[in-house]
């Protein structure tokens, strides 16, 4: 878990919590980000819990990203959206301004499979998996690094990589977080 101060706003950001979000107190917060695994399998039963907790968050907003092991969000994404909550943001292939801040997500769950477009100020770039050389135990994507370089981030959010969790890297201009909160 990590907790942000962006020009007034708390800002708490975790992931990977493969289905023991409800051990976890998450404190007061004005944006809470979930950057992907909330599940083990990704079935819909799991998701359903995930969401009913993450709904009831002290949090003026709340933005999820799904990981590699929020499998519906992959197989049956008309009904993975349906499940979200009307007071969760998802994100994916697209922005939300929350007072003029820009949360961005491309679908790095964990590799991006097509290049993405470039055309719009970020600052908070949302990932499910790392890009290539920061964080990444090897195991990051290339394409990801690509447009990080290009997009130039403020910050970039993600986690999968246990290894790596609540550590951070700043690189060119971003300041890159790995808010896995399950280090195993």
């Amino acid at each position: 878990m990590i907790e942000l101060n962006h020009i007034g706003m708390k800002i708490i950001a975790i992931s990977d919590t493969h289905g023991l979000h409800s051990k976890i107190d998450i404190p007061n917060c004005d944006i809470l980000i979930h950057c992907g695994d909330a599940c083990t399998d990704g079935n819909e039963e799991q998701l359903l819990d995930f969401f009913s907790w993450f709904s009831v968050q002290k949090a003026s907003y709340k933005i999820f990203v799904a990981g590699n092991h929020d499998l519906i969000f992959d197989l049956e994404p008309s009904m993975a959206k349906m499940i979200v909550p009307k007071n969760v943001i998802y994100l994916e292939n697209k922005q939300t301004l929350i007072n003029k801040i820009c949360f961005y997500s491309i679908p790095a769950r964990p590799w991006l499979h097509e290049d993405p477009i470039v055309n719009k100020k970020i600052d908070f770039l949302l990932t499910h998996g790392p890009a290539y050389s920061i964080l990444d135990e090897g195991l990051g994507c290339s394409k990801l690094l690509t447009f990080v370089n290009l997009a130039k981030p403020k910050y970039h959010l993600f986690g999968h990589i246990h290894q790596t969790s609540n550590q951070s890297s700043l690189s060119n201009f971003t300041q890159s977080y790995n808010v896995c909160i399950n280090s195993k």
